[in-house]
């Protein structure tokens, strides 16, 4: 007669081996944890327009399927945990994850040309929800990143003090130390910029995410770049490897929420029952990440490394796993003003209209309102950072 006890060890040691092997299974977590079911209530597949290419500030996003899903040029896509639909991840950037001239918004109405679908969701700025708020209007139903990652940059031994106001602009500005390198002053913070004061002869223009400029000129000149790529880069290389600091856009009191998940608005009531379960889950998807990003981390990594989202957008390892550290550090992982994760504050973004209403032309609805470009309808407030 066989010894029950052996047999009964034997059986614990087969079960925790295959607990440890389901514990390892990529996309095992998502199945586990993103349970809700979906099918029959959101469409399947269900696409969600990037826009840009995979990077740390997507990692909520990636969450929902977790490794081990399909990886094929300009997208990733795999089951969304355990609800039953296909989430589809489309990169993002005109020319690159979309056809040229395309954006995440206008893909809403006219469709992705590159992918050959209209997605559900896109990702707009709040800024341009106002000023496209005619052409392609959007309704913002959550805002995965509380603060913009767009910062400024300088080397700390040039600027000690370093800057953190409109008013130290100025005085670098008339100063005549350097220049203030950004994307552009017609248009974002660049004109916000100009408009509270800073001299528009102090900018030069034409940033793309490099530094050419901060480094020819040693370090005197302000640079525009991302907390979580530029400064993490140029600090430990980049013809630089000194020493950096940096100010986030936000501070300057231009708080636009970038990459916030949008529907078209003809399709608001359409969506809304699948927006009622999933946008929760997306919540929870983005504290997932914040907590423990490795999983995601490794799939980005991996996804790009392969040229999936372009042949030049390589994301080391050490990048992406700082990019996620620094997002919550600085809060552009954050709660907003209720201790939840993706909500709006409402009178951010009156402030932002504010800001805006000079600029609004044609494409804008000249009436447009905060509520028509945003809701807190599907958020749910008990979802937060801990």
């Amino acid at each position: 007669m066989k010894n029950t006890t052996t047999i009964f060890a034997a059986a614990v040691i087969a079960g925790s081996a295959a607990t440890a092997s389901q514990a390892q299974e990529p996309g095992a977590f998502a199945k586990a944890h993103y349970t809700t079911a979906l099918k029959d209530v959101c469409p399947d597949p269900l696409y969600i327009q990037k826009d840009w290419l995979a990077q740390a500030e997507h990692g909520g996003l990636y969450q929902l399927i977790g490794a081990g899903g399909k990886m094929e040029a300009g997208r990733y896509s795999g089951p969304l945990g355990s609800t039953g639909v296909e989430l589809v991840l489309l990169e993002g950037g005109s020319g690159l994850g979309l056809g040229d001239g395309e954006t995440a918004y206008s893909a809403l109405y006219n469709g992705n040309s590159k992918a050959g679908v209209t997605p559900q969701i896109g990702f707009q700025e709040l800024d341009n929800a106002f000023i496209f708020s005619k052409r392609f209007p959007v309704v913002g139903v959550m805002a995965p990143l509380d603060n913009s990652p767009t910062a400024l940059f300088w080397d700390k031994a040039s600027y000690p003090d370093g800057f953190k106001s409109i008013a130290d602009l100025k005085a670098f500005a008339e100063s005549d130390k350097g220049k203030i390198y950004v994307s552009t002053i017609k248009r974002t913070f660049g004109l916000y910029l100009v408009e509270q004061g800073v001299p528009s002869d102090s900018f030069v223009e034409g940033y793309r995410g490099d530094g050419e400029n901060f480094v020819t000129n040693n370090g005197t000149w302000l640079n525009q770049g991302f907390v979580t790529n530029e400064v993490y880069k140029f600090s430990h290389g980049n013809n630089w490897g000194k020493p950096l600091d940096y100010l986030l856009i936000d501070n300057l009191g231009y708080r636009n929420y970038t990459g916030m998940l949008s529907v078209a608005t003809n399709r608001l009531d359409e969506l809304a029952p699948c927006l009622e379960k999933l946008v929760p889950m997306i919540q929870q998807a983005h504290v997932d990440y914040a907590k423990d990003p490795a999983e995601v981390n490794k799939l980005i990594f991996e996804f790009n490394q392969a040229g999936f989202a372009a042949s030049w957008w390589k994301t080391p390892m050490d990048l992406i796993d700082n990019a996620s550290k620094v997002m919550v550090e600085t809060g552009v992982i954050g709660n907003g003003p209720n201790a939840t994760v993706g909500d709006f504050d409402m009178d951010r973004v009156a402030e932002m209209l504010t800001i805006v209403k000079s600029r609004l032309d044609e494409r804008a609805d000249p009436d447009v309102k905060p509520d028509q470009v945003v809701t807190n309808r599907f958020i749910e407030q008990s979802i937060g950072l801990k």
